[in-house]
């Protein structure tokens, strides 16, 4: 149980990062949250391996939920070195500083470590990544994997929902274009996930921290199958507005640099046969239960 010993969260100020605290503290977890050098949590620079172990070691987390990362592909392509120093050199320092503390670690993965060729993806899948972000996310899971005993690895997909930090992301960028009408967006009519919410996301990791005996690696995504563009429209009907008039149909082909896979949908059948209780709503069910309005 979580409520014996505290959590240290990185990337707290992060998307999915502000929701994971405040799932903590609903829960009346002691939390030690981390993010980036000044950004008004506990600044740790995960490349410097002294750092991070003086931080672990200073505060003698139960378990280590670790959802930093250098997570846009268009970063991890434009500078490799600074994500493999942040996505695996940054895994590679706390998954040490976690076995010398004997501390329990939650490696917050990708759907993205897939070639989007042979979709819904269980846990049993070779994968096959065609970015530099994940191959530098699939680098980090079979590192940590190496050193810590009771390592889980959750992989997750793209996640949906307004922000808790200062940070906004691509979902309160849609929701502020819908409400005035612009900039216009493009969005991917061909490139398919299975959408989690930030809101349930953060409910099933944090239930996840808390079961001592679940190791190795989980799938954790959405009820349903669903494009960019589609999750825009929904997103638009569900605030009233014509998805036609800010929203415009892309093709995930007609963007330079890197490939982009065409289907990385998730099976999270083995997720919820441990966790049957831990429903996942729809996609205005959970726009809803978010207040997105």
């Amino acid at each position: 149980m979580l409520e014996n010993g505290s959590v240290l969260v990185t990337g707290a100020t992060g998307l999915l990062g502000g929701h994971l605290v405040a799932e903590l503290a609903r829960r009346g977890v002691t939390t030690v949250a981390c993010g980036g050098p000044g950004r008004g949590a506990l600044g740790i620079d995960l490349s410097d391996p002294e750092a991070v172990a003086s931080l672990v070691s200073a505060a003698r987390p139960r378990v280590v939920i670790h959802a930093a990362a250098v997570t846009l592909i268009s970063d991890c392509a434009r500078d490799p070195e600074r994500a493999e120093a942040v996505n695996v050199a940054g895994t590679v320092h706390l998954a040490d500083a976690c076995r010398e503390a004997g501390a329990r670690l939650v490696h917050v993965s990708t759907d993205l470590v897939f070639d989007g060729e042979h979709a819904p993806y269980d846990e049993s899948v070779t994968p096959a990544p065609l970015s530099v972000y994940g191959r530098t996310k699939l680098a980090a899971e079979r590192e940590a994997a190496q050193r810590v005993p009771n390592l889980l690895v959750v992989r997750t997909t793209l996640l949906f929902g307004p922000t808790l930090t200062a940070r906004r992301g691509f979902f309160d960028q849609q929701v502020d274009a819908l409400k005035t009408g612009s900039p216009r967006m493009r969005l991917f009519e061909d490139e398919w996930r299975t959408p989690l919410s930030l809101r349930a996301a953060a409910e099933a990791l944090v239930a996840m921290a808390g079961e001592d005996d679940l190791r190795g690696t989980i799938h954790l995504g959405g009820p349903e199958r669903m494009s960019r563009y589609e999750m825009g429209e929904r997103l638009a009907r569900h605030l009233g507005v014509d998805p036609a008039a800010v929203f415009e149909r892309a093709s995930r082909l007609g963007v330079a640099g890197e490939p982009r896979p065409r289907d990385v949908s998730l099976d999270s059948s083995a997720f919820h046969h441990v966790f049957p209780r831990l429903a996942v709503d729809d996609f205005e069910s959970e726009c809803t239960r978010m207040g997105v309005q």
